[in-house]
């Protein structure tokens, strides 16, 4: 019995991080607040909750019709952040996960950043992260993540 788990387990690993998205119980950032990248902290900046990047979304899925997308666009340089839109319920969360492996180890917390989660606080709203600058160098990455109130389990996007 114990090798079909297995299979069966790894079947559908490969079949999840073919659709782009990780159903995840991640081992703990050092830090899971809000605090952690808002009002100017750790080189995050605020912004509303209707922004939009532009139409080239580095990473996103769907929940029914919740949607989670990495959004990136540009204020300065180019810039990522998270966002929840659609057929959201209050409870709902989102959060983006933040890395700079090996350097900027000033603002980075190991093994990485989680800016959020932010909850939904009524139906339909949608939230974004605050956001960050980018990088090309591909120990600096960020994730979209989320869980919705209905079920709870957590999700995150493949890293970017």
């Amino acid at each position: 019995m114990r090798p079909f788990r297995s299979t069966l387990a790894a079947a559908a690993a490969v079949g999840a991080l073919t659709a782009g998205v990780v159903v995840v119980q991640p081992a703990q950032p050092a830090s899971a607040a809000a605090s952690d990248c808002t009002g100017g902290a750790r080189g995050f900046r605020d912004h509303p909750d209707n922004a939009e990047g532009d139409t080239d979304k580095p990473r996103d899925f769907s929940l029914g019709n919740v949607r989670f997308t990495l959004e990136k666009g540009w204020f300065g340089g180019q810039i990522a952040f998270g966002k929840i839109s659609g057929e959201t319920r209050p409870g709902d969360n989102m959060w983006m996960d933040w890395r700079a492996d090996g350097w900027d180890n000033t603002n980075a917390v190991s093994p990485w950043l989680q800016c959020g989660p932010f909850t939904v606080r009524s139906a339909g709203q949608s939230l974004t992260t605050p956001f960050r600058r980018t990088s090309t160098d591909p120990n600096y990455q960020f994730r979209v993540c989320g869980s919705l109130v209905s079920d709870g389990a957590i999700r995150c996007s493949a890293w970017w």
